[in-house]
This record gives C-alpha cells, sequence and structure tokens, in this order.
C-alpha cells in the first residue's frame, strides 16, 4: 500500500494523531483532518486513494463528505467509521458506493481488512489481467507484458480501451469503429480497415485473446 494514500478525518485528536501514526506502517502518504469540512478540501488539494471518514464530525459529518466527494468521484475508496446508533443510516445510503463501514471503538485487524479491501478494489478498476502476464493499464492507457510495455498506435490503444470497457462480451463492430476513428468513419464504412487493425495488434500480443465473432464483433478473452 506503499504507493497509495489515505485520508483520515476524525474530530478527537488523540484518536487521530495514534491511528495516523499506525496509518503510516502502510501508506506512503497520510493526511489527516479534524473536521468534515477540512477533509473536504484536503480532498480537492490532493485526491487520496481511500479516505477514512469518522460519521460524526462538526461541520460536515462524514455522510455529507462522502455524497459531495460522489458527485464527482465514483473511484476513490470510502470507509466509514460509526458508532451503532448511526448503523441504519449508512445502510440506506448504498449510493456513497462505500467499501466497508466499521464500528467504533475500531478493531485495528477489520480496519486492516478493509483497507486490504479497499487496495483490491482500486487495483481492481486500474488494470485488466488478459491471461497470466498481460495486463492493461486504465490509467496509462498502456499495455504490458511481463511488466514491459508493449508499443501501440493511438488507433491500437483506442481498440483495446474499447473492447476491455466491455470484457467478456463482444463488442460490434460499429461500436469500435467510432471508438477508434470517430463517428464519420462510419459513413465510408470499410469492414477491412478494422481488420486490418485487428491483425496488426494479434501480431503484437504474445497470446490469441482476440475472439473474431463472426458478422457481428470481437471480444477479449480475460
Amino acid at each position: 500500500m506503499k504507493n497509495l494514500s489515505i485520508l483520515y478525518a476524525e474530530d478527537e485528536e488523540l484518536t487521530r494523531v495514534n491511528y495516523a501514526k499506525y496509518l503510516s506502517r502502510m501508506f506512503g502518504s497520510v493526511l489527516q483532518a479534524s473536521d468534515g469540512e477540512e477533509a473536504f478540501e484536503i480532498y480537492q488539494k490532493h485526491s487520496p486513494d481511500i479516505l477514512l471518514l469518522d460519521i460524526d464530525m462538526p461541520k460536515y459529518d462524514g455522510l455529507e463528505v462522502a455524497k459531495r466527494i460522489r458527485q464527482n468521484d465514483k473511484k476513490c475508496r470510502i470507509i466509514m467509521l460509526t458508532a451503532i446508533k448511526d448503523v441504519e443510516k449508512l445502510i440506506l445510503a448504498t449510493e456513497l458506493n462505500l467499501t466497508k463501514y466499521l464500528t467504533k471503538p475500531i478493531n485495528r485487524q477489520k480496519l486492516k481488512e478493509a483497507l486490504t479491501l479497499a487496495k483490491e478494489q482500486i487495483e481492481e478498476h486500474s488494470v485488466c489481467h488478459i491471461g497470466d502476464e498481460l495486463v492493461w493499464d486504465f490509467e496509462k492507457k498502456e499495455l504490458l507484458y511481463k511488466n514491459l510495455p508493449i508499443k501501440l498506435t493511438k488507433f491500437e490503444r483506442a481498440f483495446f480501451e474499447k473492447i476491455l470497457s466491455k470484457k467478456g462480451q463482444v463488442v460490434p463492430q460499429e461500436e469500435l469503429i467510432v471508438a477508434v476513428w470517430g463517428e464519420d468513419e462510419l459513413l465510408k464504412y470499410n469492414p477491412d480497415k478494422l481488420k486490418d487493425l485487428v491483425k496488426r495488434v494479434r501480431k503484437k500480443l504474445p497470446c490469441n485473446c482476440i475472439e473474431n465473432i463472426y458478422s457481428l464483433g470481437y471480444k477479449i478473452k480475460i
């Protein structure tokens, strides 16, 4: 987790300082906030990967902070800390897409499990494993084989991004053409153009993972 950052928001200072020290053993960057307003400001400035929010804080409570974040950010992972009496509020707040909620006082083993789950969710959304050693990095738009990049053209990257956005499903030829070359290309549709692109991509891959579904489109075999 040393490549990840976390924001811990808790208004009780001693608790916050002690747990910040604990979190610093796992994370490369640990940010602290003493109330909800400060937490949201720090989030806007630093975009931490994981947020650990106390539900009961001055100014904005943890739920309000999470709601503001989720207006524009569906990716960052949020773990909510709550008293037993507030659990019902969290159960109703399904739109917040929380990784976990933990009741206070915090159990360190359960906290570690929740943080590990958050890390796995981040990795799941940032990379896609194709077979054993082929990986697509969504953030960098890069294809890696045994951790080494495979050189792709702009159009080949666009093809991969589209076909992996629907992994396991057949992507129609028309959708791929629009994703790679734009809607204008449909007006002068030439099926050979897409076939040639797929042929070039296949030559660069160490495995046969692109499947042609006759007359329909293509799918990636994960």
